[in-house]
C-alpha cells in the first residue's frame, strides 16, 4: 500500500513538474513576444487562464506524451488519467500553483 501511495505521489510530482514546463514555455515567449522580462499579476493570471482553458486539450496530450517517453512501458494509463482528470476538476488550485511558482521564478529573477 505504502509504495502504491509513493509511486502515486512521485507521478503526481512528475505531472506537476510537466505542466510547469508546459506553462513555462509560453510563459516565456510571451515575455519575448512582448518585449517583457517580466509579467505583471493580473497579465499572468490571465495567461495562465487561457492556457488552461484554450490548450487544456494539448496539455493533457502533452502531458502523457511527455510521460510515455519518461516511463516507456511503466507508463501507468489509469492513474495518469485519474491524476488528469483531479488537475482538471480543480482547475482554480492547478492555476493558482503554477501562477504562485512563476511568481517566485520572476521573483528571484528580479533579484
Amino acid at each position: 500500500m505504502e509504495n502504491n501511495q509513493e509511486n502515486s505521489n512521485n507521478l503526481a510530482g512528475m505531472i506537476r513538474d510537466i505542466t510547469l514546463y508546459y506553462v513555462k514555455f509560453y510563459y516565456d515567449n510571451y515575455l519575448k513576444e512582448n518585449n517583457k522580462t517580466i509579467i505583471e499579476e493580473q497579465e499572468l493570471k490571465n495567461l495562465i487562464d487561457n492556457i488552461y482553458e484554450v490548450k487544456q486539450k494539448d496539455l493533457r496530450q502533452y502531458i502523457r506524451d511527455t510521460l510515455k517517453s519518461n516511463l516507456k512501458e511503466q507508463y501507468p494509463r489509469m492513474a495518469v488519467e485519474n491524476i488528469l482528470s483531479e488537475m482538471f476538476q480543480d482547475k482554480t488550485y492547478a492555476k493558482q500553483r503554477v501562477y504562485e511558482e512563476i511568481i517566485n521564478y520572476q521573483n528571484v529573477k528580479q533579484n
